[in-house]
């Protein structure tokens, strides 16, 4: 699915900042679906690739305002919904889906998408209907290219008569085909229901033996050899996982070692640890405070950092995509106050400072010569 690491992981062209990115590749990345952790940490793009998945909905893209073109090619659509809020949206990619005839009568869902200059539906089974093009073309009246062809005057002339006597035969192609599969007929062309719940699955048989009842070419399918495919490589991976412990014994127990490791004692008490042997200094600065400083790299973002107070210790997780995570805990000299604590990050050195006020603190005696 699409998380935060994947996001970041591709988003090297711009220096892994997700709040202004523009544009991003998504493909041949085994997706299933669309959640909402792009919109939410992507909120500007503007060009979006999610060609060679296995995505059957186009969903959870309401929020991306600026989205200019938008790639779906080579995945299990089989309707087009949910772009009706991406008002810039100028050019649409599904070709090699699985928009049907049923299918086809959504292409209406993108009227209100005023800006919509380019549309390909290429290699879905609707383009054998014949009319195909002219009720796109009547459809969207705002289209200029439809399957990489230039759309033309007379073109528009015969889609504008031809339209309402088309749709009448793609209504009838369509109730065919959802009959032909065991569907409702009644439903196509009427309202919306309510999506039913999702299937939580608990059957017995397995992938392999689902796959010896499909044939031909459909969404099942290409879940099933997405799935088949998931199993070689997840077997692939260990094998060459096992492959380089027994290369390197030295770096097996040392990852075993890191990922069996306790950062506190059995007692509770925290252990001191730094990963990254990162420069830090933890003192007291005469007014009731503990400051700690790290000394982290200068140009590290600082949202790869999370920040954990507690009352004795201060830890520090650096977060790094692909690789295994480097923590920086330091033992406090008394016990402070984690809800009045303020943390601040140098822009020109990159040191973080964490200010913590001491639970109990007195101010030291004046001296006699200083009451002078």
């Amino acid at each position: 699915q699409i998380d935060e690491q994947l996001l970041r992981r591709r988003a090297e062209h711009n220096d892994m900042c997700l709040s202004t990115l523009k544009e991003i590749s998504l493909h041949q990345q085994d997706l299933e679906g669309i959640n909402r952790t792009l919109s939410r940490l992507c909120p500007e793009l503007e060009i979006l690739y999610l060609q060679h998945n296995i995505i059957a909905k186009i969903e959870n893209l309401r929020r991306l305002k600026d989205l200019d073109y938008l790639n779906m090619a080579l995945n299990n659509v089989t309707k087009i919904e949910g772009l009706e809020r991406n008002e810039k949206l100028r050019k649409l990619d599904f070709t090699v889906n699985f928009i049907d005839v049923d299918g086809l009568l959504s292409v209406e869902s993108l009227r209100v998408n005023l800006n919509l200059e380019e549309l390909h539906l290429i290699g879905n089974p609707c383009t054998e209907f014949e009319g195909y093009r002219l009720f796109v073309i009547g459809t969207l009246p705002q289209l200029k290219r439809l399957d990489g062809n230039q759309i033309t005057a007379t073109e528009r002339i015969l889609a504008a008569q031809q339209l309402d006597a088309i749709r009448a035969r793609l209504v009838v192609a369509a109730r065919d085909r959802v009959r032909a599969r065991g569907g409702d007929p009644a439903l196509v062309d009427a309202p919306p229901l309510p999506a039913p719940p999702a299937d939580g699955g608990g059957g017995d048989e397995s992938d392999e033996e689902l796959e010896d009842y499909m044939y031909g070419w459909s969404p099942e399918i290409r879940v099933a050899d997405y799935k088949r495919e998931q199993r070689r490589k997840e077997k692939q991976q260990r094998e060459e996982r096992e492959r380089e412990r027994e290369r390197d014994p030295h770096k097996a127990m040392m990852e075993d070692l890191a990922a069996n490791r306790q950062l506190l004692r059995p007692d509770g008490t925290a252990r001191q640890v730094n990963d990254g042997r990162w420069p830090f200094r933890v003192e007291e600065d005469g007014h009731g405070n503990v400051v700690v400083a790290v000394a982290f790299p200068r140009f590290l973002d600082t949202s790869l950092l999370d920040l954990d107070v507690q009352p004795t210790y201060v830890r520090v997780t650096m977060r790094r995509p692909e690789k295994d995570e480097k923590v920086i805990q330091l033992v406090l000299p008394g016990e402070v106050r984690t809800s009045d604590c303020a943390a601040q990050r140098s822009q020109s050195t990159g040191e973080l400072v964490i200010t913590c006020p001491l639970v109990t603190w007195a101010p030291p005696p004046r001296t006699a010569a200083a009451a002078a």
